[in-house]
């Protein structure tokens, strides 16, 4: 047994009274067997051993499903499962869920990723986006994150963003090689108003194995904002790496957009080369319109001159300029703090670069009048 699943077990035979703690009986060793019939081959080691104790229930995290084939059970999950995503419940390789969250997705084993099934790791899935991704490196780092959330100081107290934080950096501690705790920690310390902090959570996201591919992306705008061109340089060389279509969709960008946003960079820079060199690489992926604007950005940066206006990420402006600068410049860092104004807007929205010329705050006054380097430090947007 794994240290994590022994502390679950014993965190749960300790709290059965817990209002939100409602264990079934043991599984009998006919519905175990019933479901690895059906399945194909074993439960992992741990997961069976958990249901020997109790066949699923209400825990704080959500609910653990039972062992069986009928209707709320593992088996019988399996198989809708593999209806929703048009697969069949007999691929030895389909994911294995074994938990309900709160949210409504599914925690599984992703039983593609090996023979052995006590490696196999867990991943989120959310049946209306049919989006699967790695939540927890194993089974056994599942039970510890538990855990640590209900006997952490917080438990049971309500959901602020200090919580959400610390929840972040508690799975960061126990599985510091998964993408989606450092995503967690970044997402809360941008919200936070401490990008620096924010843009080292989203790097080390990116740099996960698997990473979460929209990491980068983010990273890049806080880096461009802040005008670390070491950060911004990182995240751009993977961002604008060869990729398919669908790997694009998980960026949640498209190479023009990503064009715009490295063009300013590059033209700033004493040797833009190696910049340039990621805008070509970005031009044989764009198409139609996107393709004009990155060809446009390539012929500007070769030719020395000022690159084109990047296109307003809205139809209409945010924010729209005014004759007092020191109101619009108020506003402004009111709505970013309020995640009205993003950091596509700051980087994207050509009023708001002007914004940032005529009123550069102090740390990009010191290196630039041309650039808003603004994430204020108060509370910054969500994504």
């Amino acid at each position: 047994m794994h240290r994590g699943v022994r502390e679950l077990i014993r965190w749960v035979e300790a709290h059965r009274d817990h209002p939100d703690v409602k264990l079934n009986p043991p599984a009998s060793a006919s519905d175990i067997g019933a479901l690895e019939q059906m399945l194909g081959g074993p439960l992992p080691a741990d997961l069976r051993l958990l249901l020997s104790r109790f066949n699923g229930g209400t825990l704080p995290a959500g609910e653990l499903l039972p062992a069986g084939i009928e209707p709320g059970t593992i088996g019988h999950t399996v198989r809708e499962y593999a209806e929703a995503v048009g697969g069949d419940f007999l691929d030895t390789e389909l994911l294995l869920p074994f938990h309900r969250t709160p949210e409504d997705s599914l925690l599984a084993f992703d039983r593609s990723a090996g023979p052995v099934s006590d490696t196999w790791p867990i991943v989120d899935y959310f049946q209306d986006l049919q989006e699967h991704r790695l939540m927890y490196r194993t089974f056994d780092g599942w039970c510890r994150v538990c855990v640590s959330e209900w006997t952490s100081p917080d438990f049971g107290e309500e959901f602020t963003l200090d919580t959400y934080l610390r929840s972040g950096e508690r799975h960061a501690t126990i599985e510091p090689d998964v993408a989606t705790a450092h995503a967690t920690v970044a997402h809360a310390l941008k919200r936070s108003g401490r990008p620096e902090d924010a843009l080292a959570s989203y790097l080390r996201a990116a740099r996960c194995v698997p990473p979460l591919p929209w990491c980068d992306w983010e990273a890049l705008k806080i880096a461009a904002l802040l005008r670390d061109d070491g950060a911004a340089f990182e995240a751009a060389d993977r961002l604008c790496s060869r990729a398919p279509k669908a790997r694009w969709k998980q960026r949640e960008t498209k190479p023009g957009r990503v064009a715009e946003v490295l063009a300013p960079i590059a033209f700033r820079m004493a040797d833009g080369g190696p910049w340039l060199r990621l805008v070509h690489q970005l031009e044989g992926q764009a198409e139609g319109g996107d393709k004009a604007i990155v060809s446009a950005i390539v012929q500007a940066l070769e030719a020395g001159e000022d690159p084109p206006s990047p296109r307003p990420p809205r139809k209409e402006s945010v924010l729209p300029g005014g004759a007092d600068i020191d109101a619009w410049w108020a506003e402004a860092k009111r709505a970013y703090a309020d995640g009205e104004l993003r950091d596509d807007d700051l980087l994207l929205d050509p009023a708001l670069i002007r914004l940032g010329r005529v009123r550069p705050d102090r740390r990009a006054a010191a290196h630039s009048p041309r650039v808003l380097s603004a994430c204020p430090r108060t509370r910054a947007p969500a994504r």
